[in-house]
């Protein structure tokens, strides 16, 4: 089950519809649905991956309830601390082109996207690496600049391994890694 761009965007404004709040309620997207909402329109996805959201929103939008039923795309709640980027993140983030009464949906840098795929490098996270790429949209200057900033999991081995895989494949660039610091070597 995949969803396309007029899916989500329907998703969201039935959800929206189905919510009341005083004012717009931020809600945090990552992943292929970010991707597919910001920077790829012709990208795929089969879950809006969302950052602690309240219960009520799991509830409306979640895999079991009707409206992903409806629509062929549903909300997965995942924990912030399960998304592995930079302390700051949530300070690059920008709202989604939608236009929502009861939700804000925030868009995180697609740097902090990027790193958040190297975490688990998945063959369907390399695919979307792997498309953004060829449309032009990595800049790798920009990526090592937030892989460094990445502190906390510049200290996993995996999250490196997996970072060293990510650039030689996608840029052709090996790197290193010493004193907490990322370099090309």
């Amino acid at each position: 089950m995949t969803a396309q761009l007029d899916q989500i965007k329907n998703f969201l404004n039935e959800l929206d519809s189905q919510l009341s709040f005083k004012d717009p309620y931020p809600l945090y997207l990552i992943g292929g649905a970010a991707i597919t909402l910001a920077f790829d329109p012709q990208n795929r996805t089969a879950d809006l991956d969302l950052i602690d959201p309240p219960e009520a929103i799991i509830k409306e939008g979640g895999i079991d309830s009707a409206l992903a039923k409806k629509y062929r795309v549903y909300i997965s709640p995942l924990a912030e601390i399960n998304f592995s980027v930079p302390t700051d993140w949530r300070y690059q983030c920008k709202p989604a082109a939608l236009n929502l009464k009861n939700l804000e949906i925030l868009i995180p840098s697609l740097e902090d996207i990027v790193l958040g795929k190297i975490a688990r490098l998945e063959p369907r996270d390399f695919e979307d690496i792997l498309a953004l790429h060829e449309k032009n949209l990595l800049d790798p200057k920009k990526l090592l600049k937030r892989l460094e900033e990445n502190k906390k999991e510049l200290k996993e081995m995996s999250y490196r391994h997996n970072a060293k895989l990510f650039f030689q494949e996608i840029f052709r660039l090996k790197l290193g890694f010493q004193k907490g610091r990322v370099k090309i070597i």
